[in-house]
């Protein structure tokens, strides 16, 4: 009895669909109203959903390293399922206007990709059976799998970024076409890159003289560097400080601190030098657990004026002096 009853209604679903067709396209074939009728009188539609791991862009990407992430397209219909117990092809001329039933082709791409990253879809084209509106049973949905593939470049910001795909599927026959779009986030890794240029490294002093050197530090990394430099020489007796301490730099911009020290009273009498080492470290700002960061060193030096001794002057005056009165007074004995 429930067999007969669904054969019944699918025969006047049927009727139905054939009747308005025929009925409509005779009132008026050519006016776009009366197509917007039938359309609204016999379509179906169709629906899909995304699946996905987010797991491989979970961790900051490395830089001009390719990773994959599987996207599954869950598709599905409100044909009703008694159009299965339609005889073949019939089932197909009505749904679809052809005897075989098709297979219905879902297109992914990649929104706006960004320039500096490598965003797209690998094979972007998924052929899919087109199922009949199972209620609570998954025979309902087809599914269909694409690979999202991702490389950051050099130029890529280190801040979290999102891009868009988009899956879309064309009307077939009385089956209505969808689409749908689905954000996904990533962040690309941090690069800490810094160009240091130094005024005069090389410079020279005097006892008790102060000097400044001018250290310039331009950030080429991809997101804002927290610099820190920190003297590594030993260097109490030289009264050495360093302003600003610490500075946060944009990325392709740069910033200026200055290394002061004070030459002490003992230093410049003998010819010799005094080299510093700065270890000079950048990272990320504000601070990220696991990001990369860089330390590199510049040498600052300076020497005195030349050989010099305290007192030294004062001692060779007398012995000129001493040496002066004793010629004199050796050639007045010779004259007596």
């Amino acid at each position: 009895m429930i067999t007969d009853l669904k054969t019944v209604k699918a025969f006047s679903i049927i009727v139905i669909i054939l009747f308005s067709s025929v009925t409509i396209s005779l009132i008026n074939p050519d006016s776009k109203v009366v197509d917007t009728a039938e359309a609204q009188l016999i379509t179906f539609n169709s629906y899909m959903d995304f699946q996905y791991d987010t797991t491989p862009l979970s961790k900051p990407l490395e830089i001009d390293v390719s990773v994959s992430m599987q996207l599954t397209v869950r598709f599905w219909t409100d044909i009703p399922k008694v159009f299965g117990r339609i005889p073949f092809p019939l089932n197909n001329l009505i749904l679809f206007g052809q005897s075989v039933g098709p297979m219905q082709r879902i297109r992914f791409e990649v929104l706006n990709p960004p320039d500096w990253a490598n965003i797209y879809i690998s094979s972007p084209d998924v052929l899919l059976d087109i199922p009949l509106d199972s209620p609570d049973s998954d025979e309902k949905y087809s599914y269909g799998t694409v690979t999202l593939i991702v490389s950051p470049k050099i130029e890529a910001p280190a801040t979290s970024q999102k891009i868009q795909i988009e899956a879309t599927c064309e009307q077939i026959g009385k089956l209505k076409g969808t689409s749908r779009q689905e954000t996904i986030e990533f962040t690309p890794s941090f690069i800490p890159t810094v160009q240091i240029n130094v005024e005069e490294p090389v410079r020279t002093v005097g006892p008790h003289e102060s000097v400044n050197f001018n250290v310039n530090v331009k950030n080429e990394g991809n997101k804002i560097t927290r610099i820190t430099p920190d003297v590594v020489t030993n260097a109490d007796d030289w009264n050495p400080t360093i302003n600003p301490p610490q500075v946060e730099v944009a990325p392709n911009s740069d910033s200026t601190f200055t290394f002061s020290i004070v030459s002490p009273f003992e230093f410049g009498w003998h010819n010799e030098f005094k080299t510093f080492e700065i270890k000079i470290r950048s990272e990320v700002y504000p601070y990220r657990s696991g990001a990369a960061n860089n330390t590199q060193s510049i040498y600052l030096t300076v020497n005195n004026l030349g050989f010099s001794t305290p007192g030294f002057e004062v001692l060779t005056l007398m012995v000129a002096i001493f040496g002066i009165a004793y010629i004199f007074k050796k050639r007045n004995n010779n004259i007596s």
